[in-house]
């Protein structure tokens, strides 16, 4: 699952943007989900969120502190969204600008907002009010109208986030460490111990394993194959039950 979070100041066209992606990707015969920060709480009748379905997205959450949306009661963390929506093809997370351990698509009004939410991470900047593209910081400004370009940019340069877990076991100490030296080349997303492990798929479908889970299976896994005789040290192992 490639990812991108469209990241920004309130009312500067976010979910605008991310809804008008989330269209180019589906488009283009992707599988697209998407995920929200819903920094003051949580509807059930969540404009935003609504939008981002609409477009054309197969699966949206919304999170906030005390609730998520589709619709759960207790908090969920980004970590563990991230988990459950690593089927699709790609992932459009609209803000969580600290904490998303992945590229960046920063939606701007202002060279002074572009400066404060320049990051490694953002690898364009956005602007509704843009009339042609050009070029911020080093690197390129779209405006809305060529959502299809940015959308080819997003192809190239976006990839598969970390867990988020920031669980320090990689050589990078946190995952948005990580996510720049993936970003930079020097690093590949199978650096997150939490992405080593079990994938689960029924029927086709990929059901999403929170990182314990995935571990834990894997290691049963591992046990298993090391007691076989003539197999070797495993890397990559797959186990088809038909029923």
């Amino acid at each position: 699952m490639k990812a991108v979070a469209i990241i920004g100041f309130r009312e500067s066209g976010k979910t605008t943007l991310a809804s008008m992606l989330i269209a180019e990707l589906r488009r283009r015969g992707y599988r697209v989900a998407a995920v929200k920060h819903a920094k003051s709480g949580i509807s059930p009748l969540a404009k935003d969120s609504g939008r981002l379905f609409e477009a054309g997205a197969e699966r949206v959450l919304a999170l906030s502190e005390g609730a998520w949306e589709e619709l759960g009661r207790g908090g969920l963390e980004l970590s563990e969204a991230l988990a459950m929506l690593r089927g699709f093809d790609f992932l459009v997370a609209e803000g969580f600008k600290e904490s998303f351990p992945g590229a960046r698509v920063a939606v701007v009004r202002s060279l002074d907002e572009a400066d404060e939410l320049d990051d490694e991470l953002v690898v364009a900047f956005a602007s509704s009010s843009a009339k042609a593209v050009g070029e911020v910081r080093g690197r390129p400004l779209f405006p809305f109208s060529e959502v299809g370009r940015l959308a080819d940019l997003v192809e190239e340069r976006a990839f598969e986030p970390p867990a988020g877990l920031n669980c320090g076991h990689c050589r990078y100490g946190s995952c948005l460490s990580l996510a720049k030296a993936i970003l930079r080349g020097e690093a590949s997303p199978l650096e997150c111990t939490a992405l080593r492990g079990a994938r689960l798929e029924v029927n086709g479908v990929e059901i999403p394993l929170n990182p314990f889970v995935s571990r834990l299976l894997s290691s049963l896994l591992l046990a298993f194959v090391r007691e076989l005789k003539g197999v070797g040290e495993p890397r990559v192992i797959r186990v088809e039950v038909r029923v």
